[in-house]
């Protein structure tokens, strides 16, 4: 997962550029007339993203009394179909480096996926800090789950602080053909439950899989320059090319899939002195 600013984009200036040029009656007006709790809930979702505690604030939230589904359309017909809505939508989009998903770190942000589902959460459904840049298929996956508990919390992009330890790790299997396999190294400064939550969300996702299949494609791309560097410059060099590679990818993204199977490659001695030829 990658870590995000939250928008600076506030529910306020969503709710008005929704309702801007609204002519449908009575949407305008009741979600107009909810600005006030949608401020509320906003205040409220961002202290419980910053405790940990999303997964307790259903009974905390101002009561929508009937008008969940003109919050709802709020979203579908004003941030994603109007031109003023958006914009907003559109800078929030732009948030993440690269357009890469933070919720898989591979595919390309092109939607906006609610945190907390708004079918359970119409009040925050164009929150802006409930908004979070996804691909497709991690928005589709996700769908609108709503988590009973602190562990099923899948990891929020704008809260949940993974530090800088290195906590995606690969190992390659040292076979014909050679393969990556990806696991979640737990830092030690992660509690019992947060650890739990960053293994679900690396399962949930797939990541295992999604990540082994674009480390074969890599493999089998880089094996001719890894192999020419090896015949060119030895064993020792091309480690250290890796190790070099593997700092880029950690230094500019944080834990990638693309670092960590450099950082494994570079560890094992048999590709080093000739592992590649077997890709």
């Amino acid at each position: 997962m990658l870590q995000l600013d939250i928008p600076e984009v506030t529910v306020a200036e969503a709710a008005a550029a929704v309702t801007q040029r609204m002519r449908r009656q009575p949407h305008s007006t009741r979600i107009q007339a909810r600005a006030s709790d949608m401020e509320t809930a906003e205040m409220l979702y961002i202290a419980a993203g910053h405790d940990g505690n999303l997964h307790n604030l259903n009974g905390d939230l101002p009561a929508t009394e009937g008008d969940g589904e003109y919050l709802i359309f709020a979203y579908d017909g004003g941030l994603v179909a109007s031109k003023a809505g958006r914009d907003i939508y559109d800078q929030i989009l732009a948030g993440v480096p690269f357009e890469r998903c933070p919720l898989c770190g591979r595919g390309i942000a092109t939607t906006l996926d609610h945190q907390l589902p708004k079918s359970e959460y119409p009040i925050l459904a164009i929150t802006p800090a409930n908004l979070v840049p996804a691909c497709n298929t991690c928005n589709q996956r996700k769908s609108s789950k709503d988590p009973a508990d602190a562990s099923e919390m899948l990891l929020h992009p704008y809260f949940d602080e993974l530090g800088t330890s290195r906590w995606l790790g690969a190992r390659i299997h040292e076979e014909s053909p050679a393969r990556a396999e990806y696991f979640v190294k737990p830092s030690d400064n992660w509690g019992a439950t947060f650890s739990e939550r960053v293994v679900r969300h690396f399962n949930f996702f797939g990541l295992r899989r999604q990540y082994a299949l674009a480390a074969a494609g890599k493999l089998a791309t880089d094996r001719l320059q890894h192999a020419g560097l090896l015949q060119r410059v030895g064993p020792d060099e091309l480690r250290l090319h890796l190790q070099e590679a593997a700092e880029g990818f950690w230094s500019t993204a944080g834990n990638t899939w693309e670092g960590a199977l450099c950082s494994a490659l570079a560890e094992s001695d048999w590709y080093v002195n000739g592992g590649m030829n077997e890709v």
